[in-house]
């Protein structure tokens, strides 16, 4: 009996042994167990961690510009390209406006479409995407001008461009390219310009 009680706790030693010894390598690491736990049982995937790992877009390394190609007189296209050397993430709605020559706000501000049809509010806040954008790739956001605007609560002009915010962003760009514009501006006056979230992608 003695002898087996001996034999038990150099066992139950060993063992204890083993599992300090594995706490220690843990702690030296820097890593808690259960995070070193993960990382081994659950590695994830690869393309969900690059996209988690990306920092927002920085407005030094974006260009943003309309679209190449044909542009309806009432819808336009707005591009976002990474011109940085690192992947980086744009999330949700560009703000836009229409700005006179010498960079002053035309109009109301562009309102948050949902649905294409200007709903905004929490339709606009679910639809909001967060896209990974690489080196050189672009994003999109879609842009409508309602030019059916009644004249009397409007006062049609031409702007001469927009101003874009990126999502996130603080500086912002001025585009030169003359568009129909509402100069009534309030709580009172028409929202004229509609603009979606990003998505990838320049189509």
């Amino acid at each position: 009996m003695r002898a087996s009680a001996r034999l038990g706790w150099r066992i139950a030693a060993v063992v204890l042994f083993g599992v300090t010894a594995t706490l220690a390598v843990v702690l030296t690491r820097g890593a808690p167990m259960h995070a070193a736990l993960t990382m081994t049982t659950h590695p994830g995937h690869p393309g969900q961690a690059a996209h988690a790992a990306a920092a927002p877009c920085a407005a030094s390394g974006l260009r943003i510009s309309i679209g190449a190609g044909p542009q309806a007189a009432s819808s336009y296209r707005l591009d976002f390209t990474n011109l940085s050397s690192s992947s980086c993430t744009l999330t949700g709605y560009p703000v836009v406006a229409a700005y006179r020559g010498d960079h002053v706000r035309v109009g109301n501000p562009a309102g948050q479409d949902a649905a294409g049809a200007g709903t905004g509010g929490a339709a606009a806040a679910r639809s909001a995407r967060r896209v990974l954008l690489a080196p050189g790739a672009t994003a999109h956001a879609a842009l409508s001008v309602n030019t059916g605007i009644q004249r009397g609560a409007c006062r049609p002009v031409v702007a001469a461009g927009l101003r874009v915010l990126a999502p996130g962003g603080s500086a912002p760009r001025y585009i030169r390219h003359p568009i129909p514009a509402c100069s009534a501006a309030g709580p009172r006056a028409p929202v004229f310009l509609h603009v979606r979230s990003l998505e990838s992608g320049p189509a």
